[in-house]
């Protein structure tokens, strides 16, 4: 993808390939190759967005999962443009299982530990799908409220973010880029903040990041 001029590297590491995909109105891509995994993910809304998740699939703002080693163009047919943020995952994702959306097409929902009811005062969260590897979830969040998504021990790629207007990381203040992307190691204490109308993002954790004892 690196060949690809709609394709503008944002960041690497030893877990992913992050970059921002734009595709002007009636315009399309040159045929490209897609080697590894990859999840996308919708592009951001930074600022006061309202949070819902009623919109897109059933994991709330349409994510997808896709196993790699193919070849395609994409064409913009439509006056607006089309933009996301492909993830490639750089480890081998092993088994594949859908949660509470259908990340991966044509496979069922499993186990979906999203609540019966939401209760206002704390953050909506639930597993959209997992791997292997990864375990990919959908987070809400109210007016004005501060979370810290970060596991403890892992570290957790966020993105697909509506209405976050700041992240604080090792107690500064970061600029959330235009890709809407950031790497949280486990144990950094990194937060995101809501505007005044919610917000919501999506979570990726690595379930061997986990630093050494």
């Amino acid at each position: 993808m690196e060949e690809e001029g709609h394709h503008h590297f944002v960041f690497e590491n030893a877990y992913v390939k992050v970059y921002y995909v734009e595709i002007p109105p009636h315009d399309a891509t040159l045929p490209h190759r897609h080697d590894l995994p990859h999840i996308n993910l919708p592009p951001p809304e930074i600022g006061s967005a309202p949070a819902s998740s009623s919109s897109g699939s059933p994991g709330g703002i349409g994510v997808s999962y896709l196993p790699g080693n193919f070849s395609h163009a994409m064409t913009n047919s439509t006056a607006v443009a089309v933009r996301n943020v492909a993830v490639e995952l750089v480890r081998p994702q092993g088994t594949v299982r859908n949660r509470c959306s259908e990340a991966l097409q044509g496979q069922p929902l499993g186990a979906c530990d999203k609540p019966a009811s939401a209760d206002s005062s704390r953050p909506l969260h639930y597993t959209l799908f997992e791997t292997d590897e990864i375990v990919v979830q959908y987070w809400e969040i109210g007016p004005n409220a501060t979370i810290a998504p970060a596991d403890a021990h892992l570290s957790v790629l966020v993105g697909g973010m509506s209405g976050i207007t700041e992240g604080v990381a090792t107690g500064e203040e970061r600029v959330l880029p235009q890709a809407g992307a950031v790497w949280l190691l486990g144990g950094s204490q990194a937060t995101l903040k809501a505007g005044a109308n919610g917000g919501h993002f999506i979570a990726v954790a690595f379930k061997d990041s986990a630093p050494p004892p």
